[in-house]
């Protein structure tokens, strides 16, 4: 299977919606992913097939992602023998 790169920039004054958009996008996400299901739209216009990714629900996702629902981690002292404790505690479920 043949590899190609196709890269693109994002033009300073011209692309702001873009470039904003896609620093909006959340990280789970490839970017490349959505940029292949971008040209099929353009190219193709999903002819015989369902998008895969759908920008407008990416973009609602990222939106609706407020500050009280992040994920706020903590660092936890744990010693091997509670790992293990833990683990033979999983195990015997």
């Amino acid at each position: 299977m043949e590899v190609k790169i196709i890269r693109t920039r994002l033009r300073k004054h011209k692309d702001k919606d873009l470039q904003e958009a896609m620093s909006k996008i959340p990280i789970y996400y490839d970017q490349s992913d959505i940029m292949r299901e971008a040209l099929r739209q353009f190219l193709f216009g999903h002819l015989g097939r369902k998008p895969q990714l759908l920008g407008s629900e990416i973009m609602k996702c990222a939106e609706d992602i407020g500050e009280e629902e992040l994920v706020k981690l903590e660092e936890v002292e744990i010693t091997d023998e509670d790992l293990e404790a833990k683990l033979d505690e999983f195990i015997l479920e």
